[in-house]
């Protein structure tokens, strides 16, 4: 026997007594497979369907609290029936009603936008993201209601990190809801974050590159911020997803490999002169890396400037042999200065 909660067993018990005194003539009656009710008390015709209009009205009980359901079994469903002069029986004990009262739901995302927005009413800072103590809270409105609750009480302690307050919520100009509730309040940062795990040695592309958030107490001086500033470079160690990346996570690209050959440039207002070089480091661009004059064997402090490409500054230590390019239109006597060096 799955017995009702005595809230509502009571007033049904109450009710037997005063029932068969006032039954009539017994009266056929269906059961329903279920009853929602919007109000607080269960009558006669929430549970059974063929009653006269005077039969439903009566009310054999309380209602579940709001958004609440019990279940009556065959047992109780029988007394009831007796008790208000109904022609039914239960059949082989399997018979029962589910008792479902209606309300609005206001879930935990409804009660964390009020606090915050009453945190920024109340001049807290704009950025702040509040988690709940009970993440699963639900909080129940009657039915016809809008599903607005108002904050009130509100603490915070910016120190702690920590909000208190009261949720409130009316129906008809009344308060019917009132639930303390607390939770942790922190600063938040909207930083790139990978929606994908990155192994080693994988380019970040720009598929690759989503929005989070992070505490801005955990955040640290090396969270990388700058969405550009992840495009393009590689994983230097496995990178998970939806984590913010520090800048020790990455590197930039590698452009020229050790070993390859490179065109050397020197390039000055007057002239660009080119040799051919082989690189003796990795290089990325913009980073400075060492190669070797093929023709002299020279080892040059070079920049990378693209694929292949390595620019020496004029001021430093010449190239052997170099070849002018054809667009540069050098002087036979500026490249003569400058071989002569």
């Amino acid at each position: 026997m799955i017995a009702a909660p005595s809230k509502l067993l009571r007033p049904l018990a109450a009710l037997l007594l005063a029932g068969s005194l006032l039954a009539g003539p017994a009266a056929a009656a269906t059961l329903k497979a279920e009853a929602r009710i919007a109000g607080n008390q269960v009558t006669l015709g929430d549970l059974f369907d063929g009653l006269e209009p005077e039969q439903a009205a009566r009310v054999v009980g309380a209602a579940p609290n709001l958004g609440r359901s019990v279940t009556l079994d065959a047992n109780a469903l029988a007394r009831i029936a007796a008790a208000n002069g109904l022609a039914w029986r239960p059949l082989g004990g399997a018979d029962r009603v589910s008792v479902q009262r209606d309300a609005v739901q206001v879930d935990a995302a409804a009660v964390r936008e009020a606090l915050v927005e009453a945190l920024e009413r109340s001049g807290a800072p704009a950025n702040l993201e509040v988690t709940l103590d009970n993440r699963s809270l639900m909080l129940f409105l009657p039915t016809g209601s809008d599903g607005a609750v108002r904050v009130e009480n509100l603490a915070y302690d910016a120190a702690r990190g920590r909000v208190t307050a009261e949720i409130v919520g009316t129906a008809g100009g009344e308060t019917v809801l009132r639930q303390a509730v607390g939770g942790r309040a922190v600063e938040v940062l909207e930083v790139p974050v990978l929606s994908r795990r990155l192994n080693p040695g994988e380019l970040v592309t720009d598929a690759d590159v989503v929005w989070g958030k992070v505490a801005r107490d955990k955040a640290g001086a090396d969270v990388v911020t700058d969405a550009k500033a992840l495009v393009g470079m590689v994983a230097r160690s496995g990178i998970n997803p939806n984590q913010p990346v520090r800048a020790r996570d990455v590197r930039a690209a590698t452009v020229i490999q050790k070993g390859t050959l490179v065109t050397i440039m020197v390039k000055s207002p007057s002239m660009t002169l080119t040799a051919q070089g082989r690189a003796l480091t990795d290089g990325a661009a913009g980073q400075p890396i060492r190669v070797s004059n093929t023709s002299s064997n020279r080892v040059l402090e070079a920049v990378v400037a693209g694929p292949d490409l390595v620019v020496v500054d004029p001021t430093g230590m010449p190239l052997a042999q170099p070849k002018a390019t054809p667009a540069s239109r050098i002087r036979a006597a500026d490249a003569n200065t400058t071989l002569a060096r």
